[in-house]
């Protein structure tokens, strides 16, 4: 078919939500993967699918003590499900985590005896590493001290009656169980019965937004469930493998799936205009066969690919006369109205770190793997101590707001803990103590930029506020800028992390929260899945990401991709070549109408050549900043 008739045809969608529809029959459930490609009302499909289900079903879900599951990636997509289903009391919408943890909590001896074979096993692994060390040093004693805490662990175990987890908070407690074991234990207990019936007899239909980047593990645990009872359990996947952002999402999920789902597709993209359109479809022509078509009704819209053989600079100056050229080149004017009116993609968190000056926040955090996800979803207790609970007081302090500054207080300090107000018979000693911690905390900042040491420091000094255990620990510890050390603790990495951290300015703090919030005109390729906006510019510099994890030099034909990387194309593996193209998908289809890309590169002709070259872009869309 030609794109001009094809174009014409806005409602080649509708078969795929009917067949959706056909799939949630309870009395015969059929599975289903659901392909939707960026800008394809993925979550309204789901969103409908369910008020369909729920109204069909209802008397017979409300009569087995049933309901429907969703499972979706962010805590703030859930809250956008929940809202759209009226928060009907039907519906279970959750992350995944949260998921895993209703599924396993409750079953203490089995999770007793899941973590005792963890922690032995763990312990046996360092015994053996240091059975080979040579004399004292700082990876022995490291490695000493994480094994004295899994002792620890093992001795306790049999004194826990219950074990405890929040999806959001720290697990501290010697009862506490971490993410990584929540989804662990969650995929090997539904391997089998009573767990797999359990979930079954509960949630007859389980629909799981962005499957791509669920969980391998517990992604191949529900693929056994819905094996093992095909005629009861209908399992929907929603989304798209080259949206696959996260690397603990399965590979090639698309073939993992049987023969006998549905597979519907969304062809539409509802979002973008046709020149973006035509340019995502050929970023992914060499990996599927999967095509989209935009609305009839969309403008053509502007893309162009800038590209220098100069080095990024610290700040945005040359990106800012690149938005004059889109204006130009665009018709619109906005391009050239400040930050505001455009949405830059930075290639990772790190690099937008390092141009927006939080950099000594961030990067010991990120460092820890297992604090990432935390980091980058505003959910990490220790980043969430200084965003909600410091920021506030200080802000209300500085700007001399003494009804914000009582409230802050209020709401936050154990010192005006209600239940210790009732109690005491000196309730006006509490408020002045309270109000006195408060204008020390804020003298810190009087013409000055403290440390986050020092705050921390006041904060423990005064009790003004609830210091997170690994925060308290560093600030004790004091402040270090040696490397991480070489060991698999996870408390002992995390507070070494904090000592780092503590060692920067507060402002640095405070404008990554900034950015965590989304109030920054930045972002990076990774946290816009699911966002648009008019204006797109997407930088490209690989030299100042400073990652292996990605690469756009190989993706654009500058440099070679290496054995490796040909061998996991081959096999179906995750390479950098394949995260690249899946990040640029996902950058350029945020963009409604106009898309800028800046790509700083070592061969900037190359560049140029390559891309048209592979049809991406028309001679007259590429712009060479040096000639």
């Amino acid at each position: 078919m030609t794109e001009a008739v094809v174009a014409l045809d806005d409602k080649v969608d509708e078969g795929a939500d009917a067949t959706i529809r056909e799939c949630l029959n309870l009395s015969t459930p059929r599975s289903f993967f659901l392909y939707a490609g960026a800008g394809s009302g993925k979550t309204r499909s789901l969103v409908e699918a369910v008020r369909y289900l729920r109204v069909r079903e209802r008397q017979r879900l409300v009569f087995k003590a049933q309901r429907i599951a969703i499972i979706t990636y962010t805590n703030a997509a859930c809250d956008e499900i929940s809202r759209r289903l009226e928060f009907d009391p039907l519906v279970d919408v959750s992350t995944i985590h949260a998921f895993a943890w209703r599924l396993i909590k409750g079953f203490n001896t089995d999770i007793r005896e899941w973590v005792r074979r963890s922690v032995s096993g763990d312990i046996q692994k360092l015994d053996e590493q240091l059975s080979k060390s040579r004399g004292e040093n700082k990876t022995t004693i490291a490695r000493r001290e994480e094994r004295g805490r899994k002792q620890r662990r093992l001795d306790r175990l049999d004194d826990i009656r219950q074990f405890i987890y929040s999806p959001t908070g720290e697990n501290r407690g010697r009862d506490s169980l971490n993410h990584s074991e929540v989804i662990q234990m969650a995929a090997a207990f539904l391997q089998d019965p009573p767990l797999r019936d359990v979930l079954v007899d509960l949630h007859p239909v389980l629909l799981i937004d962005e499957s791509q980047d669920t969980n391998r593990h517990l992604m191949d645990a529900l693929l056994a469930v819905q094996k093992s009872a095909p005629e009861r359990f209908c399992l929907g996947l929603f989304g798209d493998t080259m949206q696959r952002i996260y690397n603990d999402g399965k590979e090639r999920l698309e073939d993992a799936i049987s023969a006998d789902w549905a597979r519907p597709a969304k062809r539409m993209n509802y979002r973008c205009p046709k020149r973006v359109v035509r340019l995502i479809n050929q970023i992914r022509a060499d990996v599927d066969d999967q095509v989209q078509q935009p609305l009839a009704a969309k403008i053509e819209g502007t893309v162009r690919l800038f590209v220098t053989g100069h080095r990024a600079e610290p700040t945005f100056e040359l990106e800012e006369s690149i938005a004059g050229l889109m204006a130009q080149a665009s018709g619109d004017q906005a391009w050239c109205e400040g930050e505001a009116k455009r949405k830059t993609l930075i290639l990772e968190h790190k690099m937008a770190a390092r141009r927006m000056e939080f950099e000594g926040v961030f990067s010991p955090l990120y460092a820890a793997e297992h604090l990432r996800t935390g980091l980058l979803d505003g959910t990490l207790p220790g980043v969430k101590f200084f965003f909600e609970s410091v920021m506030p007081i200080v802000d209300a302090g500085l700007k001399d707001d003494g009804f914000a500054l009582v409230d802050a207080v209020r709401t936050r300090s154990p010192l005006l803990d209600l239940k210790l107000l009732a109690s005491s018979e000196t309730q006006l000693d509490l408020l002045e103590n309270a109000g006195a911690a408060a204008t020390s905390l804020t003298d810190l900042f009087k013409d000055r930029d403290p440390l986050l040491f020092d705050v921390v420091g006041e904060l423990l000094r005064s009790a003004l506020l609830d210091v997170p255990e690994s925060i308290g620990a560093a600030c004790t510890a004091g402040v270090t800028t040696d490397d991480p050390p070489e060991t698999t603790d996870r408390n002992l990495l995390e507070v070494h992390a904090y000592r780092r951290v503590l060692g920067v300015k507060f402002s640095q703090m405070r404008r990554f929260a900034n950015y965590a919030a989304g109030l920054s005109p930045f972002d990076t390729h990774q946290g816009v899945k699911g966002l648009e906006f008019p204006r797109v510019m997407v930088v490209i510099s690989d030299g100042e990401a400073g990652g292996f994890m990605f690469s756009y030099e190989k993706l654009l034909g500058i440099t070679e991709p290496t054995p490796r990387d040909i061998e996991n194309e081959n096999e179906g593996k995750d390479s950098s070549l394949s995260r690249t193209r899946r990040l640029l998908y996902v950058t350029c289809s945020r963009a409604e109408e106009s898309l800028a890309l800046v790509v700083y590169s070592s061969n900037p002709v190359g560049v140029r050549d390559w891309v048209v070259r592979e049809g991406w872009f028309e001679s007259k869309e590429v712009v060479l900043l040096d000639e």
